[in-house]
């Protein structure tokens, strides 16, 4: 079958490769432009584009895909299916309707819980014990399309972002396979959403990172793991931003309270943050300007005092 894939960041170029690997023939990839980044502002190509060029697969990288050159463009690969995963510009009717065999949907989510940008930090935001991966038929109103195959994944107490991408790409590639392969063969019928259950979850952006002492200490510790490395969780350190990287919960004693964002029980290897209902513990921090380290390493280089209001 030949397919056009469209998809950007990293979990976009490893699906690519299951496909690459495949039986199947990738004749093309619809990929985001190349950025400028770094202080050098050297432009750097999108995961996805360097797998691509790296097994010699033809790339398009228009800036909107809306346009109609760029749609003629696709239309001439021939592709008979369109497959994306996390391509991050919503796509036309006209596209979706192409491919004689339609167009499919890596979402690494259980649907129609966790529609939208960021379903995988949804889940440890919320502390969910199960996770999955969903593969559905494009339609044009976001993640609405019926489900073609679903599978559940079981989360650690202690997922990361990288932790729990990593479980979304191992059990995304083999579902995505499966499905092709069974639309291919015509033994696959969609399951409609039932939109009902459906919750939204919005794009993450740098302001989600700062962190608020008076939420509760487990909802700031679960930040700490769904936004490592971007956009950071962090508060400020006599006007520099301070990131905490990841942390614990300390329960308090009985009876204890503490104004929120105070520093406490500061020693030569550790020290913790009042937060509303326990406290938070660093384990790694970096401060402006410096790179990320232990916290027992922090506190060689630079005293923090006792009873110090972060924010």
């Amino acid at each position: 079958m030949k397919i056009v894939f469209f998809g950007t960041p990293h979990l976009a170029a490893c699906m690519l490769e299951k496909l690459i690997a495949s039986r199947h023939e990738v004749i093309g990839i619809v990929t985001q432009p190349d950025k400028a980044s770094g202080r050098g502002k050297n432009i750097s190509f999108s995961p996805a584009k360097e797998t691509a060029l790296a097994a010699g697969i033809r790339v398009l990288q228009p800036a909107k895909i809306s346009d109609s050159a760029a749609l003629d463009e696709i239309e001439s690969l021939g592709a008979d299916l369109h497959v994306v995963a996390a391509y991050a510009q919503k796509l036309p009717n006209r596209l979706l309707e192409m491919a004689p065999l339609g167009c499919i949907n890596v979402h690494p989510s259980l649907l129609p819980k966790y529609r939208g940008a960021a379903p995988l930090m949804a889940a440890i935001l919320n502390g969910d014990e199960k996770s999955g991966v969903t593969i559905m038929k494009m339609a044009e109103k976001m993640d609405t399309g019926d489900i073609l195959m679903q599978e559940e994944m079981e989360l650690a107490p202690d997922e990361t972002k990288a932790s729990i991408e990593e479980k979304a790409i191992e059990l995304g590639g083999r579902l995505l396979i499966e499905t092709i392969d069974r639309i291919e063969a015509g033994t696959i019928t969609g399951v409609p959403q039932d939109d009902s259950m459906s919750t939204y979850v919005k794009q993450i952006g740098k302001e989600d990172g700062l962190i608020d002492f008076n939420e509760d200490a487990a909802s700031i510790e679960r930040k700490t793991r769904a936004f490592d490395p971007w956009p950071g969780t962090y508060t400020y350190l006599d006007g520099k931003t301070f990131k905490i990287c990841s942390a614990r919960v300390v329960p308090y004693e009985d009876g204890e309270t503490h104004e929120p964002g105070t520093v406490e029980n500061v020693s030569k290897k550790a020290f913790m943050i009042a937060a509303k209902d326990a406290y938070l513990e660093p384990l790694t921090v970096q401060l402006e300007g410096k790179k990320k380290m232990t916290v027992e390493e922090f506190l060689r280089g630079r005293k923090i005092e006792q009873g110090t209001k972060l924010g």
